[in-house]
């Protein structure tokens, strides 16, 4: 009984850097660039969708920013997402104040790459500090 209650904290300290202890599924930090056309892609929503997905998966998400840049949300701002394999769908999402949309004409997004059925898009997530996902392109 005694060696059990000697473990107990070591065991406590296992479980929460394994993520399992808040109940939370493990993420790992997640990054990565969106190009139309060759051209960095503003203000487009990335969902990452797991290909095993069940009802309760997380799906990772992102904005891109004016560089097409993104970093993927599970459950905190940039925490990134579960490891496994992606299709990756996407949404231009206008910013609603027309003082704050960009200059130019949006970015055009066929509507193939709009569901995770018929989305070409694919990514995956290691288990490991640090992920860059290789540029998504659309032609």
């Amino acid at each position: 009984m005694r060696i059990n209650l000697l473990l107990l904290p070591f065991l406590t300290i296992i479980l929460a850097a394994s993520g399992c202890a808040n109940g939370r599924t493990p993420v790992y930090p997640t990054e990565g660039k969106l190009l139309i056309n060759g051209q960095p892609a503003a203000n487009v929503f990335v969902l990452f969708h797991p290909v095993d997905s069940k009802p309760d998966s997380l799906r990772p998400s992102a904005t891109t920013d004016n560089e097409g840049k993104f970093r993927l949300t599970s459950h905190e701002a940039y925490d990134g997402g579960p490891a496994g394999d992606y299709k990756v769908t996407l949404l231009y999402e206008p910013v609603n104040s027309p003082l704050m949309r960009p200059k130019g004409k949006p970015p055009q997004i066929p509507a193939t790459y709009t569901k995770p059925q018929s989305s070409p898009l694919r990514a995956k997530i290691e288990a490991q500090p640090k992920n860059e996902i290789a540029p998504l392109a659309i032609p």
